[in-house]
């Protein structure tokens, strides 16, 4: 009776063996990542591409409107600095304190009025290497709105 299950046992091991590896499952190739040529503006190179040098991570960004109805604060622009790609403003609120902000290049003239977002990043003690200047506190802005 050994014999008769160890005949079994083997032809059940050669029938999985033959037929039940014959329907695998086939793999798909990895997805090729996409280049960077098809991601948005400022996105890293994809892995894989040839590198290109690092550059500024803001380059060609444009200063965006203030958002209808978004919280904004009101400043008279007491005087700006062109850099690069960015403009530096230094404003008077209407409390009467002087704030410094940077945004993505826009003109705007010495005695206009504007509004700035109320959520503006402040940073301290934020050094511009183009300026060769130092910041107290500066605000880091998407846009302002000149106000008429």
């Amino acid at each position: 009776m050994n014999v008769v299950r160890m005949k079994s046992v083997v032809v059940m091991i050669a029938a999985l063996a033959l037929f039940g590896c014959q329907d695998r499952p086939k793999t798909e190739e990895p997805a090729k990542p996409a280049s960077s040529a098809a991601m948005p503006q400022g996105h890293p190179p994809v892995a894989g591409e040839a590198q290109k040098p690092a550059g500024d991570p803001h380059a060609g960004l444009k200063a965006a409107e203030v958002p209808a109805g978004a919280a904004t604060k009101k400043a008279t622009v007491l005087q700006t600095i062109d850099a690069d790609i960015y403009t530096y403003i230094e404003a008077k609120g209407d409390d009467g304190k002087s704030v410094w902000m940077a945004l993505p290049k826009t003109s705007v003239a010495k005695g206009a009025n504007i509004e700035y977002p109320v959520d503006a990043m402040p940073m301290t003690n934020f050094t511009s290497k183009t300026l060769n200047r130092t910041f107290e506190t500066i605000l880091f802005v998407q846009g302002i709105k000149i106000v008429k």
